[in-house]
Parts: C-alpha cells; structure tokens; sequence
C-alpha cells in the first residue's frame, strides 16, 4: 500500500473512531475475486483457554488488475444469523501487515495463514462468515471476496499419551508462526509432490534440553552429545504398525541430509527418515519419525499398545536436530489431512512448578513431561 495511502486509511479510521467517518470506496464487483477455505471443514482444537481454527485461504484473482489484500473481517454468526462477534485485520493500524503476501497478479492464485485463528473458549462458533476487502492503486476496497465457513469441533478417539516421556521442549508445533501450520499446497515443490492437504497441520517437534535449554553438550558435532539421542519414543495409543522404516542412516549436525532432492522427489517418505506409522482406527494415524537408525523394531503388522516403546529419538530424513516429529492425521501418508491431537496425563512446567493437565493440548515453547505414576 502507498504510503500515502495507508496514512489516509489510518486517519479514517481515527475519524470513524469519534463520528467523523468519511465516505467508502468504490463500488464493489460480483465475483472477480473468489476465496476458498483449507481444509473444506475446518476442525476446532481446543487450546489453553482458547479455541483455535487452523485453515488456509486460497485466494483467486481473476479481475485482470493487481489487488492488494487490505482487510480481513470475520463475522461470528448465531441463529438467524445474529452477530454474537468481530474481529478484523485491516489497514487502520496496518494490523494487515501480519499477512506478508497481500499483492495477487492478475490471474493469480496465492494462499493465506489465517491470521484471525483465536477465539473465546466460551464462543459459539456454528457459522464464521471471513469478508475479504481488495484494492487497487489508490482506489479503496474496490473488489470484496465472502467465505462462509463451519467449523467443526473435534475429539481424537484414540486417548493419547506424550510419545516421549520427558522432560521435552515442543521446540516447533503448529501454532501460527510454526512451520508445520505453514505448509503453502500452492508451493512449486509442493505441485510437485503432488500433496493436497496439509499433513502436517498439527504436528509437533519435540526437543530434549538441559534445564538451561541446551539441546547439546560442547558443539553438538557427535550425536552421542544431544541430549535427546536414544531417548525411548513411544506409542502415543493403541493400534497396529503400518509402516515401519530403521535402517536409514543418522545426520550429522551442519550437515545436509544423505539424500538429493531427485531423490526426494522420487521418494517424499525420505523425509520422515526412519519412522513408524500407527493405526488406532477410525481414520487416526499416527506419524513418529526422524528415529535412530536400528532402533524400530516394530513391524508392519504387528499390534503395540499405548506407552509401549517402538523406536528412540534420532536424528534421520529431513532434520537439522535430534528430535522426534509426531503428528496425527486422517492417513498413512501425504494424502492426509492433520487431525488436532490433545494428550492424556501430562504437565507442563510453569515456572517453579509442574502443573498436572488430564487432557489438553501443547504447542509451541511449551516444556512437558508424562505425569508420574
């Protein structure tokens, strides 16, 4: 947004804020620009006093004019459909700048992160309606784009355990700023794979750390100095193996993982290095990867229980750390979506204490360890 322009959109806002709202922009199109939601049904995790929606935007710029996204507002609807809530990013205060990629060529189809991800626990969330403002050079909010979305609460069936007994760091979930949420379908490497659904959504990489948050001793250069190395990894929940990969060699830090990308390409599952995959049933899958080389000894086939150990924490595939990747999803491979993953019987620190969680969920920065028995 020109300068000039994004001073006179924050001093309107200032106007509106005590009575003096000057006049709207332009007139709004039909449908040039068109915005679909990732997944379809997007499913609601229930965070620490929070309710969290982790979907894409996919946005479809068809206008022959480059657009630029100015505003995001979404609307919370009850019955008949009553407002019950608001929230927006927009130009007044630049609160839009959160979202990097705001210009779309014309023809162009791009994707956006949510930015509006977080509500009240307490909020109804039955129908979010995300109203979509776009300009043009100087000219205002000259095309609107409209998703409604139904979000969908949800509850694993599987009653899942930390698959590392801890004390671990979440060094990396899938909060907004995670990687793992930032997954972009319309990436080239992504068309590439072929993936279609973010895999990856609500996945984890847990870290084991000294009380000083060292995750090495010296400079980390021999894996036997991590912390994390051989740690057990286990089963979050009951189910059966589906697959089970052990004999991929370890990294080393600094250096580039044992593969080329052809080979990748060829291969994705070269990502996960050594991993095991797990069927608790009813379209729940559990991924846990990047293991030590030699140390799954589960199968395909064979049955695990929940806490039962099938491999130790590594450092293959496609890692830069030693540390254990785990996510669930609605499938064995890349042709699933992520599911939210709460645990069972944990605590988390909180400062000089543990504090004992029943179920709930852990994300980013979070240090954990499974309750004591």
């Amino acid at each position: 947004m020109p300068r000039k322009k994004r001073y006179a959109a924050a001093l309107a806002g200032m106007l509106c804020t005590i009575g003096l709202c000057i006049g709207a922009g332009a007139a709004v199109a039909a449908d040039p620009v068109s915005v679909t939601v990732a997944p379809d049904k997007p499913l609601i995790e229930q965070g620490k006093h929070q309710q969290l929606l982790n979907c894409d935007f996919r946005i479809k710029n068809t206008t022959g004019e480059k657009i630029e996204l100015s505003e995001i507002e979404v609307s919370v609807l009850g019955a008949g459909d009553k407002l019950i809530a608001q929230y927006r990013v927009g130009a007044n205060g630049a609160s839009v700048l959160v979202v990097p990629n705001r210009f779309i060529e014309p023809g162009e189809t791009i994707t956006v992160f949510n930015p509006l991800y977080a509500f009240p626990e307490d909020l109804e969330l039955s129908t979010l309606r995300f109203d979509f403002r776009f300009d043009v050079g100087d000219a205002g909010s000259k095309y609107r784009a409209r998703a409604i979305v139904h979000p969908q609460a949800f509850t694993p069936r599987a009653r899942l355990v930390l698959p590392v007994q801890g004390p671990v760091l979440v060094h990396d979930g899938h909060d907004f700023y995670g990687h793992h949420r930032r997954v972009d379908m319309l990436d080239p490497m992504a068309q590439a794979l072929k993936w279609k659904q973010n895999f990856m959504r609500y996945s984890y990489d847990f870290v084991v750390t000294d009380e000083q948050g060292r995750m090495y001793r010296n400079d980390g250069s021999k894996n036997e100095d991590w912390f994390g190395w051989g740690k057990p990894v286990l089963a979050p929940a009951s189910g059966k193996i589906v697959r089970a990969v052990g004999n991929l060699p370890d990294n080393v830090k600094g250096k580039r993982p044992p593969f080329s990308r052809e080979q990748f390409i060829a291969d994705p599952a070269l990502m996960w290095g050594n991993h095991v995959v797990i069927d608790h049933g009813n379209g729940e899958f559990s991924l846990l990867a990047h293991l030590k080389q030699g140390s799954v000894t589960a199968k395909p086939g064979d049955a695990v229980k929940g806490g039962q150990q099938v491999g130790e924490m590594g450092f293959s595939g496609d890692a830069f750390l030693v540390h254990l990747h785990y996510d669930l999803k609605t499938g064995p491979g890349f042709e699933a979506e992520g599911l939210p993953s709460p645990f069972h019987d944990f605590e988390r620190l909180t400062g000089r204490n543990w504090r004992a969680v029943a179920r709930g969920q852990v994300d980013s920065g979070d240090i954990v360890r499974g309750k004591a028995k």
